[in-house]
């Protein structure tokens, strides 16, 4: 099996051997919003929206219809949720490519914590079996993680 996997790792040297996302919320007390990163890996992103839209995908920051596409499906896929409605509508910032990776930010303007609210962090699970997104939440210095996976999109926080 060793053999396969250093076999295939010479062939594609670009696939990585998970699939994972990684969001940071963080509150500026300071303008009463909500800081949210999200870090996706281009490869997976550009394959998860070329199945979605049923035409090639490429993400070019900066570009509007790759940047529209990519802000409507994270917000079908990310959202804050009081039971079956949506609870807190965010601002879409922007993107930023750093390497093989694409940031994703966004804000929500709000004084609160959040904590109660149901966040939901399906990205790129119906596209991988393996796919986990994990969030980190952080209020006033308190700090907590959240780990998504299919039998696990939505969410409620706490402390």
């Amino acid at each position: 099996m060793k053999g396969l996997v250093l076999f295939l790792g010479l062939q594609f040297p670009d696939l990585h051997p998970f699939h994972s996302s990684v969001t940071e919320m963080s509150y500026n007390s300071r303008d009463q919003s909500w800081e949210i990163s999200i870090r996706l890996f281009q490869d997976d992103l550009e394959q998860t929206m070329s199945s979605n839209l049923g035409k090639k995908y490429r993400m070019i920051p900066g570009d509007e219809v790759s940047e529209k596409a990519l802000e409507a499906y994270v917000r079908k896929h990310v959202g804050f949720r009081t039971g079956k409605q949506i609870a807190t509508p965010y601002r879409w910032l922007g993107t930023e490519q750093q390497q093989d990776v694409i940031w994703v930010y966004i804000e929500i303007p709000t004084s609160s914590d959040l904590i109660g609210s149901y966040l939901e962090n399906s990205l790129f699970l119906d596209e991988f079996e393996d796919q986990t997104n994990l969030v980190s939440w952080s209020f006033q210095g308190q700090k907590k993680s959240y780990l998504f996976r299919k039998t696990q999109e939505v969410q409620q926080l706490s402390r």
